[in-house]
């Protein structure tokens, strides 16, 4: 007998979308937790997993109460229960909520950093649940240190909830390795914390992040949705189910050839449009497709040609079917100028020379001693805006950044305009 069981995490109740113009609820989380309630009943799963901070930290309480306590009604009228477990998020709010004892189709795993272990029978097919929920707002070691208190049967199958920072060493959100998961003996490890959806290890056990199931900046690109899984005793099959409301792209559009404003314009639309269609297809839910575009190729005035594309921007919605919206949220250019001979032109001592010359370096995966010095430069500049205050929040949670690949990009992006610039001017002054 096959168990169905959606598994979701990271919503953050009390957010919406950003990038779309307007406040309608259809961008808000909580559409999207409706949405995952109602496919819930609509495919008769099982069981709901959730894998904590379904409630933002800055958003919390009454922004979450009303749609969680509405959406564990209908999920107990419907015979479907729910084990989830709390994240840095929602740490207090969680048990605040559920400790009412008004849903007892509702379980709230791990209180006070205590692994907790529950289980679940259908027909008689028996499935245990592992959890362990944040006691506080961080948590700078291993959750996984205390697993073995609990003693699961290894007869049945065992799925663990946890939210944690896979691989990440040094971390104030639930540090753990992933040879820790693999040696734990679950057949299925549902982690949260992470938004984009990340499966670790398909073979048993399972090892995946959902991600979140709203896309709610334009970082996070691509389907996003809840995972459907269906289990037969130790056999487990995984499902993305789309349900976010709003989808971000990144759209990299060649004007190579395009003669005039018109012709650039034309080209994007026609790439929305396409791509637009490509999106929608079994994607009955998506209200919003916003799109970051990219104009590259090459052009004699790249400056022009990105001035051409951004006029009229803000302006740009396209109902590509009734009820999806196509928007453009941003357009950046990596055009390159039309440059006949870049080898030439890095023979000559003009500016022109130089920077054709860096071109020619970056582009081959050399360095000079102009690149290294702008690299020098933009590096003390990245790391003095890095140590800001201002971003002392949001510092933990960046893994690892290429610096110097930050750097060559946007050296090699402002040599593109500088160029295409230069050679411009040149164009209008000869007769």
């Amino acid at each position: 007998m096959a168990i169905k069981i959606l598994v979701a995490g990271d919503l953050h109740l009390g957010r919406s979308s950003g990038g779309i113009p307007g406040g309608m609820e259809e961008i808000s989380t909580r559409e999207t937790w409706r949405r995952i309630v109602e496919r819930c009943i609509a495919v008769k799963a099982d069981m709901l997993l959730l894998t904590g901070d379904m409630v933002d930290r800055d958003n919390r309480y009454f922004e979450a109460i009303g749609p969680l306590q509405s959406g564990f009604a209908r999920l107990r009228d419907a015979g479907i229960m729910v084990f989830m477990v709390a994240g840095n998020h929602d740490f207090d709010v969680l048990q605040q909520i559920t400790g009412s004892g008004d849903y007892d189709n509702v379980r709230l795993l791990g209180k006070g950093g205590e692994w907790e272990l529950a289980r679940f029978e259908k027909d008689g097919e028996q499935i245990q649940v592992a959890g362990w929920s944040f006691p506080l707002q961080y948590v700078y070691e291993n959750p996984l240190l205390s697993f073995d208190r609990i003693s699961p049967d290894p007869n049945y199958p065992l799925i663990g909830l946890l939210h944690c920072d896979l691989a990440a060493g040094e971390s104030r959100y639930g540090p753990v390795g992933e040879t820790d998961l693999l040696a734990k003996g679950a057949d299925v490890w549902a982690l949260g914390h992470i938004h984009k959806p990340w499966v670790i290890n398909r073979e048993r056990p399972l090892v995946f992040y959902p991600g979140s199931p709203h896309a709610l900046s334009a970082k996070e690109t691509g389907a996003r949705g809840p995972v459907l899984l269906t289990m037969e005793g130790r056999s487990v099959s995984r499902e993305q189910v789309p349900l976010s409301p709003v989808r971000y792209e990144t759209l990299f559009v060649d004007i190579t050839g395009c003669a005039d404003e018109s012709d650039v314009r034309s080209k994007i639309t026609r790439k929305l449009y396409d791509d637009g269609l490509d999106q929608i297809s079994g994607q009955q839910e998506l209200a919003w497709i916003v799109y970051d575009i990219v104009l590259s190729g090459t052009h004699k005035s790249p400056r022009g040609a990105e001035s051409w594309a951004t006029t009229g921007r803000e302006d740009y919605m396209h109902e590509i079917r009734p009820g999806t919206k196509i928007i453009i949220r941003t357009i950046e250019s990596i055009i390159s100028p039309g440059i006949e001979s870049l080898e030439k032109l890095a023979g000559e001592t003009s500016p022109a020379g130089k920077l054709a010359e860096t071109l020619l370096a970056l582009r081959e995966g050399r360095t000079t001693p102009f690149i290294d010095s702008l690299l020098a430069d933009w590096n003390l500049k990245f790391q003095a805006i890095s140590d800001s205050p201002a971003y002392l929040p949001v510092r933990p949670a960046v893994k690892n950044p290429d610096i110097s690949q930050g750097g060559i990009n946007s050296i090699e992006k402002e040599c593109k305009r500088l160029l295409g610039e230069l050679i411009q001017q040149q164009n209008k002054s000869q007769p």
